[in-house]
């Protein structure tokens, strides 16, 4: 995955966890040519979101989804789409409304308008028997330029026994595409078929875009009529096309449109409260981030910023744009929710980015003090999974980290000295002369002169008795002059057994991580 797959620049609205993107019809086959064109040997993904896959993806758990595959691929889809007006609904629900709604059935005629005058060609997959090769013949019939690449329908699985199988059921499919050279793939395989169909065959795919289009085909051939333009004006095409066959959509969209209802009517709440409690007041500034730096060494340091009581879009995006631009300066940055009491609705898009960046190898960000409030509002936003559900991030594990090249016999130490605390990483294998010959403890004695010495053992592989002894001996020492204090921090289950097998475990106080993380965030206070 990339280090930030959903950019500060995409200009996308949430819609229950799928970032959906604010495009006109003629942005988006601009978008799509530019994909089509790009040939770096990545498969791109288009995907056109209705009601039928949010009601795939999602289930009824807040926190759980009833198909985490297909929520990934649509998460991650390089462009997605308002194929309906309840995904426009909700964009205006979540204070962040889309243009307007770009249907596959739009995409696609003019697409191939504009295919045929770019000299790109199209693939079509999908649709029953026959339906494909009818849509191509009517497209080159309007575009006597449109380069037909080919077009196939396979029988695709992507559940059931047959599953097993879809390596070699799919092998001839995808050579036959390849061959094609075709510049642009329509899926029109259904949702969830198309979706993770794409997914499982994206590394061997060739062609550079891809376009998930469901039944789009039989509106091309004219085996399914669209409605008049002033109907789809009133956002009432579905009402037509259940008239056209009640028998097998009525049920269908019903079943869509009560599940939608009891998706979003926590959304309803939150709108609700946020428009009657947090109304906007004048033109919302350019917001500035005030960063506080807790320490800083050599190669190390950890800055945390206390965000608002109130987070706007704009407060995210500025916060995103002086994350990446320090990605790379080796810094830890954390993120504290303490102080926040509520997230704008049209801001929630934002977190799919700080999502990225948690997830990326190189991350350097972490987040505390989110709220149960808070937690429950990004729940029914459905983007709490993209945070995490730790919410600690990984800062403690990075800054623990034993010096490259350390062998597990050896002992490392990093320390870092803030305004009212020593925190100490200890990594390795701890034995007392080890220890002595660190300096550790006159560091310990000190550092615990005029401020909390915490001393962090999370990366230690053996604490050995001896240098239990000998911390046992500081901690003796500092009590007895009634200066400071010793915390032990990341001691996991085998370190506190040695502890008590030496019969030390009394003597010395444990504290967990969230502590831990709130000491540190408290230091910024300080410069404050």
């Amino acid at each position: 995955m990339p280090i930030l797959t959903q950019p500060v620049t995409r200009d996308c609205t949430n819609s229950l966890g799928i970032p959906v993107d604010n495009l006109s019809l003629q942005q988006a086959v601009d978008r799509i040519v530019m994909m089509a064109l790009n040939r770096d040997g990545n498969a791109r993904l288009v995907s056109t979101l209705n009601v039928d896959f949010l009601v795939n993806a999602l289930g009824w758990a807040l926190s759980r989804p009833r198909h985490p595959e297909l929520l990934e691929v649509l998460r991650n889809s390089d462009m997605v789409t308002a194929d309906g007006f309840p995904i426009v609904w909700l964009s205006r629900l979540m204070g962040k409304p889309l243009k307007d709604r770009v249907t596959g059935a739009d995409i696609v005629p003019a697409l191939a308008t504009r295919a045929a005058q770019d000299g790109l060609s199209l693939y079509l997959l999908g649709g029953k028997e026959g339906s494909a090769a009818s849509a191509a013949q009517a497209l080159t019939e309007a575009n006597p330029e449109l380069l037909i690449a080919g077009t196939s329908a396979p029988f695709i699985h992507t559940s059931g026994p047959q599953l097993m199988d879809f390596s070699e059921d799919d092998e001839a499919t995808i050579t036959k595409i390849n061959f094609s050279g075709a510049d642009i793939l329509l899926v029109g395989l259904g949702n969830p078929k198309q979706e993770l169909w794409f997914n499982r065959n994206r590394h061997k795919l060739k062609i550079p875009v891809s376009i998930g289009v469901g039944g789009t085909f039989d509106f091309v051939n004219g085996e399914v009529s669209r409605a008049p333009e002033w109907v789809q004006q009133l956002n009432l095409e579905w009402v037509y096309r259940i008239k056209q066959d009640p028998a097998r959509l009525w049920r269908r969209y019903a079943r869509g449109l009560i599940t939608l209802g009891i998706l979003t009517a926590p959304l309803m709440y939150y709108r609700a409260k946020e428009v009657l409690f947090h109304r906007s007041g004048a033109k919302e500034a350019v917001p500035k981030l005030r960063w506080q730096s807790v320490w800083s060494s050599r190669n190390q340091s950890l800055s945390v910023l206390s965000l608002p009581r109130r987070v706007r879009a704009k407060y995210l995006q500025a916060l995103l744009k002086s994350l990446i631009e320090n990605q790379d300066n080796g810094g830890q940055h954390l993120l504290d929710f303490s102080d926040v009491r509520h997230i704008d609705n049209n801001a929630q898009q934002e977190f799919f980015s700080i999502g990225a960046l948690l997830r990326s190898a190189q991350s350097n960000v972490s987040l505390l003090g989110l709220s149960p409030s808070v937690k429950r509002h990004l729940a029914a936003c459905r983007i709490i999974d993209v945070i995490g559900e730790g919410f600690s991030g990984n800062t403690l594990s990075a800054l623990a980290q034993a010096p490259e090249n350390l062998g597990i016999h050896e002992t490392g130490c990093s320390s870092y000295a803030m305004n009212r605390t020593t925190l100490i990483f200890l990594s390795g294998r701890a034995s007392g002369e080890s220890l002595d010959g660190l300096g550790l403890f006159e560091c310990i004695a000190h550092a615990a002169r005029d401020r909390t010495c915490i001393l962090d053992l999370r990366n230690i592989a053996l604490l050995e008795s001896a240098a239990i002894a000998r911390l046992q001996a500081a901690v003796v020492d500092v009590y007895e002059r009634g200066e400071g204090a010793i915390l032990i921090s990341g001691a996991g289950p085998n370190i506190r057994q040695m502890f008590r097998v030496t019969g030390l475990e009394r003597s010395a106080i444990f504290i967990d991580d969230s502590t831990l993380l709130a000491s540190i965030s408290a230091e910024s206070e300080m410069h404050g």
